[in-house]
């Protein structure tokens, strides 16, 4: 084990002690890129503000800097997991921490209020949404539309996501269980400590995601209109290695849909029942506003359709 995996290591076995972090950050400056140690500090210091992003007013230009960093190349440093599958087959997942953030926004009404949840525990998520080629890995064919094997799979339902999570909880005996994210954790994922539209801010473009760039939202310019998914990875990743949590195609979520309570919350995880379950993100064919790490949107879970795919998440045994 190398120094560098030594200190990721005692990330994730104690996430919650900032120290580990700024040791990490501490030797990157010495020992690799000091532009590294500066991504993990600015990092943070959006982590442990986004629950009161007024009194922070520092917030945005932190943020513009981490978009920079990310946006000239600069290598993210985090705990990941890489899982090769029997037939060759290959997973990538960030690890995301435990944290508090401020969930929900005030745009539509199925997205209000804003309240405060906690995610007690850690959990390992997809880097990317699940390719057509990883499909096939595990299901013997990918019933996309717009064919790729480094694009999303879609036309998939929930009920489709199931058998695939089962499938490949199986073949990763001792990994933990696989499945989708809550519907909170996917949004604490996509923030990264962004109290923005977007994790890269509140104005998007065409070259941040893949959406309907005919429409606009805020102060974003008109753009491409590509009509069809992209290859996965094609736009820059957010501070935990994430990439298309904006765009691409709508990812479902394990919850069944209900109203936001008007209180915090811990480690929320949807009513125990109902008809629609819940797809986050956006898609190629959506407009911008309906891309935002708070826009909400529900379908049985029966439904397919070529803009909708999903990610993969295990919590560690």
């Amino acid at each position: 084990m190398t120094e560098l995996e030594a200190l990721l290591g005692g990330i994730v076995s104690e996430p919650l002690e900032e120290t580990r972090w700024l040791v990490l950050a501490d030797w990157l400056e010495s020992n690799d890129d000091p532009r590294r140690g500066e991504l993990i500090r600015l990092h943070r210091k959006l982590l442990a503000t986004c629950c009161e992003p007024e009194a922070h007013p520092e917030r945005k230009a932190w943020q513009a800097r981490v978009v920079e960093l990310i946006g000239v190349g600069v290598r993210l440093c985090l705990p990941q997991r890489e899982v090769v599958l029997t037939d060759g087959g290959l997973i990538t997942f960030s690890y995301i921490p435990p944290g508090t953030f401020l969930m929900g926004g005030n745009v539509t009404d199925d997205e209000k209020p804003v309240h405060k949840v906690t995610l007690t525990k850690g959990f390992y998520l997809g880097v990317h949404p699940v390719t057509q080629a990883l499909w096939k890995a595990v299901m013997g064919k990918a019933p996309s539309h717009f064919k790729g094997e480094a694009r999303p799979v879609e036309q998939v339902s929930w009920t489709d996501c199931q058998k695939f999570c089962k499938k490949l909880s199986k073949s990763l005996k001792g990994l933990g269980k696989v499945g989708l994210p809550t519907e909170s954790e996917w949004e604490y994922a996509c923030r990264a400590g962004a109290t923005s539209d977007f994790h890269f801010g509140d104005v998007i473009t065409t070259d941040f995601a893949n959406y309907d760039g005919n429409h606009v939202w805020n102060d974003s310019p008109k753009g491409k209109y590509r009509e069809t998914t992209t290859d996965v990875g094609s736009f820059p990743a957010n501070p935990w290695g994430l990439y298309d949590m904006h765009g691409n195609v709508w990812e479902w979520c394990e919850d069944w849909y209900e109203s936001y309570p008007p209180s915090d919350q811990a480690d929320p995880k949807g009513s125990a029942n109902g008809d629609y379950r819940m797809l986050r993100g956006g898609s190629w064919d959506y407009v911008p506003v309906n891309c935002r790490a708070a826009c909400r949107d529900k379908f049985s879970p029966a439904y397919s359709y070529f803009n909708v795919g999903f990610r993969v998440c295990f919590r560690p045994d």
